[in-house]
């Protein structure tokens, strides 16, 4: 046996089964031990409980059951690192069996089953005191109505981790006073109500609060600013906080992100708020905000995401400076108008714009497709007119939605250098003449919206040279001819996706054993494990926002339905509906064996249903109504 061996590494490598019970359990000197992302199940073996010389475990993503205050986890005292996250063990609320485990400081125990241990009293601290506790998505019971006592008598946390569970009643506002390092307290998605108690001492540490999406009422407390005087990330979203937004809330030097949204925030926006050089993610969609955006708030030096959506605010829109950072802003659904701005060209860091569902109205300034950063425009349901620009020069925009507006004429060379696109949507406009063959040109469109204009002739065939498309929506127009028989050649490749902003933190890991632990600094929150040589990088927590949401709506079934981005990549369909279509269905078009819905109906097509039909496995909607079909319907 390797009597000498200190650390095993067999991270992601495709391991099945259970555990061995014997031999590897006599490795005596061994201190570090890492199967995490494999496909290992079953019981933790009891002679696990031999390794009394780990200090660092992670069996995180495997598929291990059992309850781990009877597991022989609980043997090993001498561990400072352990994770057995995304697993499906039963983890009791109490950690009484865990009691003596005075150096783990590192517990991570995410998406696990979190049961109760009844009749069972916490009557003395315990020596499990770690700075790391995670215990998020973990499915508690339904009469887990808020966490165990355990947490009561924890006093040296410094990230704190319940989100995603159903713990109720009161905010657990006491851990910062229990806790006077505490830096991370993360209890988003629960069901705690009630008003934002803040401890009666300031807390200088705490550097990430998140309590979105519980039920919390009442005003943003007045003293929040003395209580958490360096505070980074501040998320209240999802509640039912409401008042005017405090104008001190700018005065929080630290503060870099800041989201109120989805709450019920009235008044104007304090042009206070964005006066601070610290902010870069302003966050107060869906409110009952009103007044006019100012420019103080547009032209701040340091803010990159700003979404005002889902508000009353009108007005036109104030000129940004072309020294602004901003590389999101979403000012959609919304009151405003006036025409749109052509300084939009010289906001060059400006990468998602979205102006929808207001009352903007005129042509589409040229400017719009000359800034090279942007990639995301959405223009949709405003009042704009007129034709589209001919973009000459070259744009990478990748999103671009203009539809249910008065656009009208020619499509001729509009888009033509384009070659970025991956959402076209044109719906519900005056356009006019055919489709254009340059169309096959983007070899990156997944998704091509053209329903309700005026479209008329043949359905170019280039278009089946886009390899990529998974929807396509032609409906509502004039167009004539056969359907493309070669249509049955697309594979419908899932959508790309919109990329994520993501505020990420870290956690080094040098040394699996004789660790020497550096506290977060309140700074980086970083936490460092000193070792002699290797050096990995995991994960810590994260603060994610999408850019800008896809959002699109597709007929199917014959109701109208409105489809996120996360549903967007899995849809595959073509609408060919009310045109004027004719001749035989092509029996190629069951060769689409990936298709989901399929509409033809209110054309003239005639002949038979292809037998080939039988070979659509996934389709959910097929809709051949309303035409001169005359024959069964295939098996």
């Amino acid at each position: 046996m390797l009597t000498s061996l200190k650390s095993i590494l067999l991270d992601e490598c495709g391991l099945t089964g259970t555990l061995p019970t014997q031999g590897w359990c006599d490795l005596k000197n061994l201190k570090n031990l890492r199967l995490h992302g494999n496909e290992l199940s079953g019981k933790l073996p009891s002679c696990l409980g031999n390794l009394t010389s780990l200090r660092f475990l992670d069996i995180s993503q495997n598929q291990f059951t059992g309850n781990i205050a009877s597991s022989p986890l609980t043997h090993l005292t001498l561990l400072q690192y352990l994770s057995i996250s995304n697993n499906h063990f039963q983890v009791p609320d109490s950690f009484k069996s865990f009691a003596n485990h005075s150096k783990l400081k590192f517990f991570w125990s995410d998406f696990n089953h979190l049961v109760s241990e009844h009749d069972l009293v916490q009557t003395r601290v315990s020596k499990f005191q770690p700075s790391v506790f995670s215990l998020s998505n973990c499915g508690a019971e339904e009469h887990l109505i808020k966490p165990h006592s355990f947490l009561y008598y924890q006093y040296d946390l410094e990230f704190v981790d319940l989100s995603f569970n159903k713990f109720g009643g009161a905010l657990p506002c006491w851990l910062f006073e229990n806790n006077t390092r505490l830096q991370g307290f993360l209890v988003k998605n629960n069901s705690f109500v009630g008003p934002f108690h803040l401890p009666s001492h300031p807390s200088l540490d705490v550097s990430r609060i998140d309590i979105s999406n519980n039920q919390i009422h009442g005003q943003i407390p007045s003293t929040i600013n003395l209580i958490f005087p360096f505070v980074e990330e501040l998320l209240l979203s999802g509640n039912a906080l409401e008042g005017e937004i405090p104008k001190w809330l700018g005065g929080m030097n630290s503060l870099q992100i800041l989201d109120l949204s989805n709450n019920q925030f009235f008044g104007s926006i304090p042009n206070q708020l964005t006066m601070g050089d610290s902010l870069y993610c302003l966050k107060l969609s869906n409110n009952n905000l009103s007044g006019k955006i100012t420019t103080t708030i547009f032209n701040s030096q340091s803010l990159q995401y700003l979404y005002l959506n889902g508000n009353n605010l009108k007005g036109e829109i104030s000129q940004i400076s072309s020294s602004s950072f901003l590389k999101v802003l979403d000012i959609s659904n919304n009151h405003l108008s006036g025409k749109l701005p052509r300084w939009i060209r010289n906001l060059t860091q400006l990468n998602s714009l979205v102006l929808s569902n207001n009352s903007f109205e005129g042509s589409i300034p040229n400017e719009f497709f000359y800034n090279d950063a942007l990639q995301f425009l959405n223009l949709s349901k405003n009042n704009l007119s007129g034709s589209l620009p001919s973009c000459s020069n070259p744009s990478y925009i990748t999103h671009l939605y203009l539809s249910k507006n008065r656009l009208n004429g020619l499509l001729t060379h509009s888009f033509y250098n384009i070659s970025s696109l991956v959402v076209l949507d044109l719906r519900e406009n005056n356009f006019i003449g055919g489709i254009p063959k340059w169309i096959g040109n983007f070899s990156k469109l997944s998704i091509l919206l053209l329903k309700g204009n005026h479209f008329f002739g043949e359905i170019p065939i280039e278009v089946c040279g886009i390899e990529q498309l998974s929807m396509i929506d032609l409906s509502h127009n004039q167009l004539f001819g056969s359907v493309p028989s070669c249509l049955g050649h697309l594979t419908f490749t899932p959508s790309t996706s919109v990329s994520l902003f993501s505020s990420t933190y870290t956690i080094t890991l040098e040394n699996f054993y004789e660790l020497q632990i550096i506290p977060f600094s309140t700074t980086k929150m970083e936490t460092v494990i000193k070792n002699e040589g290797e050096e990995v990088v995991m994960s810590f927590f994260r603060t994610q926002f999408s850019f800008v949401e896809d959002e699109l709506e597709f007929t199917t079934k014959r109701f109208t339905y409105t489809y996120g981005s996360h549903i967007l990549q899995y849809m595959s369909a073509i609408d060919l509906s009310c045109n004027k279509l004719i001749g035989l269905i092509p029996s190629e078009l069951g060769n689409m064996s990936e298709i989901q819905s399929l509409n033809l109906s209110h054309n003239n097509l005639t002949g038979p249903i292809p037998s080939t039909f039988s070979n659509l496995k996934q389709i959910e909607s097929l809709d051949l109504s309303f035409n001169n079909l005359n024959a069964e319907i295939p098996n």
